[in-house]
């Protein structure tokens, strides 16, 4: 059995805060002139910072590359370069600026560009490409057979002609796309047990990543009488051509059974293109400020997913199975808003926002399964999904003292949801499905300056829907916020604190969500060459919800996913700088969930007392990073850097996982 989708949520989000960690390298000290140099009536700044990164990991590597996955190697560690016309009128170009980072081996690296030249064009490239390895999760069996290991391009193109004039032309494109290799796994030859059935059996299938998405965009805007008007055509196509396959004798998860996997092979192209219209139209003054939006998508989608499987169930006997799912649709989505702010006096702003989304799935998709050796055809027909959203909002603004401001706000939705799910062969359509659900939502708050370097503000949210489409939608809820900053020189010190509950109950389950946050930073200067920064914050997170699952080929019913989370997090910098000539920074940073007390998965009393849901009802985890990085002016053009970083990762429940990780570089910080 594998661990509940609890514990893929809660390892998300820990990759998430790990990820977010500052790298210890490139280093961002500067080098040469700030004023640059002269070339042939241009100015140029630049400057490379070239070196080798170093690391070693004991432990368990997979979860280092899924986290970090920095290696060896000499690296383009970043530059940056701009060539500025000093008269403003160059021949070619009046301003370039080329900036890149982590090229030549990182897994994180990107690069930009940008050119101009006054009243003719602009140009800007984006380029970003991603190596991202996630090991999956580990199954029950202690066997990890869940595997990703792809890289993620991106290129963005946008070029305007004629930027300063009231006529300007906008074209652009986009390509973003995906490739790799994976491992999952399916299930088959079962007629009705679970996972480690004696009729069937869990295989491990290898998958061959391949997704492309195209965009294209031709847009005009338009500046007259202080209105800004802009219109975008654009096209976007998308290709999957993913496909999973196996090819020899496989005997699966459970050595017990007799079922074997011969051959597998999963074909599932899907392809589409959504043409969109997207349009607005803004107005701004001193009494009334207008802005309107409107987007239209056309979305076609096609697909077709063929999957064979041949092998020999438990009773030794060939099985051929063999599933089609085909289908094409149309997607439109149609989404405006516009917002009308007026000012009546000084001291009053009142601001009225409307917005509508109407997006519906309309098409014809057949599933049918079937069974060679018992010549049997299992055969679904799906059908129409329409969902319709209409809100509007009334927000107002009142300055009683220049010290003290009070603002409120009312919120009303409306939103229609109808759906035909399916038919069932040689059978009659099922009744269309009819749901609407409104939502009433009252805002108030105010900010208060007491004193002039201090600032308070506080911030509610309360909502009821009457109606909420899934047991997670906000029902009953309310949410606060509020926010302390003083300000005093070279002395910054704020607080942040929010709050949200939701509580619902729909016909056959129930749900309830409590979360809270709390947060703080310092910054301090005390002297031009020491400053110090501080950052801490808490993360509280409870839910309890209704389920019922199967398990081992047995109900559970009037069960409860229960999920606890305290997550701490905090950092803490130093820099200094030494005889004029030396930079030194130092820091550290820790992310631990203390889940809910707990040190081991032992039984609770809430949730289902199966081991694997025991073990995911929380998930206590430690990670920290302290870092070094020291720079040295070895002239004005030239600085030597050296760093050192540490990753130390420990799962309370899955020591399994655990590394330790030590990284660092030396380089060469240089300008020509």
């Amino acid at each position: 059995m594998t661990r509940p989708i609890w514990f893929a949520t809660a390892l998300l989000y820990f990759a998430t805060c790990c990820a977010a960690q500052e790298v210890i390298a490139p280093t961002p000290d500067k080098v040469g002139s700030a004023r640059g140099d002269n070339w042939d009536g241009y100015n140029i700044i630049n400057s490379f910072e070239t070196g080798y990164r170093f690391f070693s990991v004991s432990g368990n590597q997979n979860t280092y590359r899924s986290n970090e996955n920095f290696g060896n190697g000499v690296r383009l560690l970043s530059s940056f370069l701009t060539v500025n016309s000093k008269t403003g009128h160059g021949r070619l170009f009046d301003e370039l600026v080329l900036t890149t980072e982590g090229l030549g081996g990182d897994p994180y690296t990107h690069a930009s560009l940008r050119v101009q030249k006054n009243r003719i064009f602009e140009y800007s490239l984006l380029w970003r490409k991603s190596d991202y390895f996630n090991p999956g999760l580990v199954t029950g069996g202690g066997q990890g057979e869940h595997l990703l290991d792809s890289s993620y391009t991106l290129q963005d193109h946008d070029l305007t002609l004629f930027p300063q004039s009231r006529i300007r032309v906008f074209l652009g494109y986009t390509r973003d796309s995906q490739g790799g290799a994976g491992i999952s796994t399916v299930q088959l030859f079962d007629p009705g047990g679970g996972p480690f059935d004696p009729t069937g059996n869990v295989f491990p299938v290898f998958a061959n990543i391949r997704r492309v998405e195209n965009e294209y965009r031709l847009g005009v805007e338009l500046h007259w009488r202080g209105f800004t008007f802009d219109v975008t055509r654009g096209w976007q196509d998308f290709k999957d051509d993913s496909q999973d396959q196996f090819a020899g004798a496989s005997h699966g998860d459970d050595f017990h059974s007799n079922t074997i996997l011969n051959l597998f092979n999963r074909a599932q192209p899907y392809h589409g293109t959504s043409p969109y219209w997207r349009a607005a139209l803004f107005r701004n003054n001193r009494l009334l400020s207008f802005n309107a939006r409107f987007t239209y998508t056309g979305g076609q989608r096609a697909f077709v997913a063929n999957e064979t499987a041949l092998g020999v169930n438990q009773f030794g006997l060939a099985d051929n199975q063999q599933i089609l799912t085909f289908g094409s649709a149309r997607r439109p989505v149609a989404t405006g808003n516009a917002s009308l702010s007026v000012f009546p006096t000084e001291k009053l702003a009142i601001t009225e926002n409307v917005s509508f989304y109407n997006v519906r799935t309309d098409g014809n998709s057949a599933y049918l399964q079937f069974n060679n050796a018992l010549q049997s055809t299992d055969f679904l027909y799906y059908q129409y999904l329409g969902i319709r959203t209409a809100a509007t909002q009334t927000d107002a603004l009142y300055h009683v003292r220049s010290w003290f401001d009070l603002h409120g706000g009312y919120e009303y939705s409306n939103r229609r949801i109808a759906a035909s799910p399916q038919v069932a062969f040689a059978g009659t359509p099922s009744a269309p499905f009819l749901q609407t659900n409104e939502l009433n939502t009252g805002i108030v708050g105010f900010r208060f300056r007491p004193l002039k370097p201090l600032t308070i503000s506080l911030d509610g949210e309360f909502g009821h829907a009457n109606r909420p489409f899934t047991q997670k939608s906000d029902k009953n809820y309310s949410a606060l916020t509020g926010r302390i900053q003083y300000r005093l020189k070279t002395l910054q010190l704020s607080a942040w604190s929010h709050s949200d509950y939701n509580e619902n109950s729909v016909t056959i389950s129930a749900y309830s969500s409590h979360s809270r946050t709390y947060s703080g930073s310092a910054s301090w200067s005390p002297r031009s060459w020491l400053s110090f920064d501080a950052t801490y914050s808490k993360i509280h997170l409870d839910t309890l919800g209704g389920i019922q699952f199967f398990a081992n080929s047995q109900l559970f019913p009037n069960q409860s996913s229960y999920y606890i989370s305290n997550l701490h997090s905090g950092t803490l910098d130093i820099r200094l700088s030494l005889l004029q000539r030396m930079d030194l920074y130092l820091g550290y940073s820790r992310v631990q969930d203390t889940g809910d007390g707990r040190s081991v998965a032992t039984q609770t009393s809430v949730g289902p007392t199966l081991p694997a849901f025991q073990s995911a009802q929380t998930f206590p985890v430690k990670f920290q990073s302290p870092m070094a990085r020291l720079s040295v002016r070895l002239s004005e053009r030239v600085r030597w850097n050296v760093g050192y970083q540490y990753f130390g990762y420990h799962a309370d429940f899955w020591p399994a996982e655990d590394y330790l990780a030590n990284t660092g570089y030396t380089s060469i910080l240089w300008s020509f």
